[in-house]
């Protein structure tokens, strides 16, 4: 995304619309915005290859902030500002950031968790200055709206889980030209949804994650304008389809669950101009889909991938109706292999371990699995069936089960745990937590509610577990190992 791009043929169109609030970002004043705070950074030793961290709710900032690092040749690296300071703590860590913008309520923990680095970041904050923190926009004043001296084109870090143990960051690489230079992103995906100049599309997830940061830098770069929403809510959600006249769209399937909740949705009108939607971060159910475009008109459309960047599948509205429960082929030179636990291919039709092949620096192919299980049906149609780990994916969010279960062993009422997900009708999986109690310890709903609060106070809201279950002695395999298979099949259907 390289904003004079826009600015220079209409710098008055609309980049940048919060949906509630009503703030607007032009073209001209992303790229004035952005050349300045590109400003800030270099004035205090931020250099190409610098990490800058982004921990901040959906507001006009983003964009502004996003743009900066795109253009400075920074690691651009948002994070969860709903984490804990346990869990930020080790992340920030590993991004070892230059510099992290965010807001006073986050601030003084960006602060303390950041204090004993070798070099500790520029902390700039978007609504006003703090002990160790200064303010993003007072701090424009005077600065030059105009490019730095040597822009590079910046690179987007991502927090993914995979599937096992904390976040670990994966950095897509810097490519060391002028933003000008920049590959396209996603250009056959961008092919199939009609992303081009014009369109206005609605985001109504949290920026932080991956397909939202994704279609926001691909809507901008083609000239189009992104209204984000500030926070979900369905029925707003449903009123903002036809006020702002919105064409694309993308949401994750907890969310179109939602929508089809909404009391009396048959009286808010379907959207005219609302001509294609885009379902990602977790497997949508077939009936989900099937009832979306029996709404919105075979509009939905579906992604597969991992954020990490191995490759992607895409299925259409029409493909969907006819093959029941897939995600869809490869697009562009993207391949998909199914492979058994040593990595050998299996037959067409037989389950095995997901992987997209890509090619290593010396040329040999490389296969990158994300944990998903799955099989191709004759004709290359990807068809998932669960993951080879635990991990848990409640409402298009990927939950480490193994981080829930630390927690829970540091509570004095806990001898063991197993955490897993169970299917949920709204957010995909629930997180079921099952818990052996320490000896002389009553279990029942007021173990229960102690072990939820304690849960919220060490982990972020959305990763403590909905359900608690208490047993005398947690099942084994013979080898002493936790046999959490056998607790996830007795409890699914509970």
């Amino acid at each position: 995304m390289y904003p004079p791009t826009i600015a220079e043929l209409t710098p008055d169109a609309h980049a940048y619309e919060m949906a509630d609030s009503g703030e607007v970002l032009t073209f001209g004043q992303l790229d004035a915005q952005s050349n300045q705070v590109a400003h800030l950074l270099h004035n205090h030793g931020v250099r190409p290859g610098d990490s800058l961290v982004i921990l901040l709710p959906n507001g006009i900032a983003w964009p502004v902030v996003v743009a900066a690092g795109m253009r400075s040749g920074l690691e651009v690296t948002p994070m969860n500002w709903h984490l804990k300071s346990t869990e930020l703590a080790p992340m920030l860590r590993e991004a070892a950031p230059a510099a992290v913008v965010t807001n006073v309520d986050m601030a003084p923990l960006v602060v303390e968790s950041t204090s004993d680095a070798a070099r500790p970041p520029l902390v700039l904050t978007v609504s006003g200055a703090c002990p160790g923190a200064q303010d993003l926009w007072s701090s424009l004043q005077d600065l030059p709206a105009t490019p730095i001296r040597q822009e590079l084109l910046g690179a987007r870090v991502l927090f993914s889980g995979g599937t096992t143990g904390r976040p670990k960051a994966h950095r897509q690489p810097l490519l060391g030209v002028h933003p000008l230079e920049a590959p396209a992103r996603h250009p056959g995906l961008a092919a199939e949804l009609g992303i081009e100049r014009g369109i206005r599309f609605l985001s109504p997830a949290p920026n932080y994650h991956a397909a939202p940061f994704t279609f926001q830098l691909m809507t901008l770069a083609v000239g189009g304008t992104v209204v984000c929403m500030e926070s979900f809510d369905a029925r707003r959600a449903l009123e903002i389809l036809n006020e702002r006249e919105i064409t694309h769209s993308q949401w994750v399937p907890t969310m179109l669950s939602r929508l089809l909740a909404v009391p009396g949705r048959a009286e808010i009108a379907v959207a005219p101009s609302h001509r294609v939607a885009v379902t990602s971060g977790a497997p949508c159910p077939p009936q989900l889909k099937d009832d979306i475009n029996d709404w919105w008109g075979d509009i939905l459309h579906e992604y597969y991938g991992a954020s990490e960047g191995y490759g992607h599948t895409y299925i259409s509205p029409a493909e969907s109706r006819e093959r029941q429960g897939s995600v869809g082929r490869p697009l562009g030179a993207a391949k998909v292999r199914i492979v058994d636990d040593a990595g050998r291919p299996v037959e067409i039709g037989s389950t095995g371990r997901v992987c997209f092949e890509s090619t290593a620096a010396d040329g040999t192919p490389t296969l990158k699995g994300m944990g998903d299980l799955g099989r191709l049906d004759e004709d290359g149609y990807l068809y998932l069936s669960g993951r080879a780990s635990f991990m848990i994916i409640s409402g298009g969010v990927n939950i480490h089960p193994e981080e829930i279960e630390e927690v829970l062993s540091g509570h004095p009422s806990v001898a063991d745990s197993a955490v897993f997900g169970v299917p949920h009708p709204d957010f995909g999986e629930e997180v079921v937590a099952v818990v052996e109690p320490a000896p002389s310890v009553s279990a029942g709903p007021d173990l229960a509610a102690e072990l939820a609060e304690h849960c919220r106070t060490h982990l972020a809201r959305f990763k403590a577990p909905r359900r608690f279950e208490f047993v005398d002695d947690l099942p084994r395999l013979p080898t002493g190992k936790l046999n959490k298979r056998s607790l996830q099949d007795r409890y699914a259907g509970q």
